[in-house]
């Protein structure tokens, strides 16, 4: 780890964030230098989900932080003692999958998601006697139990280049009924996208907020014009494939956040609006100050939101005086961990 920022230090760069204030900053700063230190001294690594508000966010170092892919491969191959997950449940199970012999930790196990929530083991398992021999994958948003019924996870960073490498013609593809229409968009004409019909999967609470009128407005209000050289408007898989369409760019997280990079280096983007979590945009703002960004504040994941900085102090300190940290552990059956894990190291074998 490198060496820990003072709380000045502390202050100024999370002043960077344009959705912190002045005084969130001076209210925060020593409680985010304690739990960095609490990380140092007993080898703790914090995952940090891009969509983490950015005080919880700047407790994760740059490698840290990412998507549900990038963090995966990051918790398969850390050499911390303690994994704290600062995201959902589901991430937090993944992490736990990869590295079983470890303590994983997640500062309120009630932080849910509507996708994996709404999509249970039992309806992987129907799906797989109604389309025997079709090779099951199942987004990463979903528990450990019903990725044990599956062949192969996959995240919005590769869902399409894992679907072209299963055997066949034909892939199940769950729980998202949305991202799982834009999916079979994609495909058309390589493989036949299988999915839940409408009430027997699940939606994002978030991306389905977003709607075409949402975007026609954003381009009016915003003056982001369809086609212009440097404004974008980007949008995530999980949102409604009439929003995809409309959008200048559609991917992941790390996708889109991969291409305002480029985009900014060659000072070809100077206006933007990301159809996705609205923290995505604070921390997005915070690392391309050149970038004009807008949000939707009001499109917040209920679940994400409840990791915060109070909640992971507490955490912290309990790991730091030894307390039982049976509160925020995470925990699973044996044999749900050796079952899930099959097909999660099978995504970070053909995501590559």
């Amino acid at each position: 780890m490198k060496e820990i920022p003072s709380i000045e230090e502390i202050k100024q760069h999370l002043e960077s964030y344009p959705s912190v204030t002045k005084a969130d900053a001076e209210l925060h700063a020593e409680r985010i230098r304690e739990i960095l230190e609490i990380k140092k001294k007993h080898n703790v690594v914090i995952l940090g989900h891009n969509y983490m508000e950015p005080l919880v966010f700047e407790c994760s170092e740059e490698q840290e932080r990412g998507d549900s892919y990038g963090l995966s491969e990051y918790a398969a191959r850390t050499d911390a003692d303690i994994i704290v997950f600062n995201g959902v449940r589901f991430m937090a199970e993944t992490a736990k999958v990869l590295n079983p012999e470890k303590k994983v930790l997640i500062a309120d196990r009630t932080a849910g998601c509507s996708l994996a929530d709404n999509f249970t083991a039992e309806n992987v398992k129907e799906l797989k006697q109604k389309h025997p021999g079709v090779p099951v994958m199942i987004y990463i948003n979903s528990y450990a139990d019903a990725k044990a019924e599956s062949d192969v996870v996959c995240t919005s960073a590769n869902a399409a280049k894992i679907a072209k490498k299963l055997p066949g013609n034909k892939v199940i593809f769950v729980p998202d009924i949305l991202f799982a229409q834009n999916l079979a968009e994609e495909l058309r004409g390589v493989k036949e996208i299988i999915y839940p019909e409408e009430g027997r999967g699940a939606i994002c609470e978030v991306h389905e907020k977003f709607s075409i009128e949402d975007i026609n407005a954003v381009r009016k209000s915003f003056e982001i014009p369809k086609g212009h050289p440097k404004r974008m408007i980007y949008a995530h898989w999980e949102c409604r494939p009439e929003v995809l369409r409309e959008a200048d760019f559609y991917g992941s997280t790390t996708q889109i956040r991969k291409d305002i990079a480029e985009r900014v280096s060659k000072g070809m983007l100077e206006k933007a609006f990301v159809a996705s979590e609205c923290e995505l945009t604070s921390n997005l703002a915070a690392e391309f100050p050149q970038v004009q960004f807008y949000t939707a504040c009001s499109v917040r994941c209920s679940h994400m939101a409840k990791i915060t900085i109070e909640k992971l102090h507490r955490l912290m300190k309990a790991i730091d005086s030894g307390e039982d940290l049976s509160e925020w552990e995470v925990a699973l059956p044996e044999e749900v961990i050796e079952k899930a894990r099959k097909p999660i190291e099978k995504m970070l074998e053909l995501g590559r």
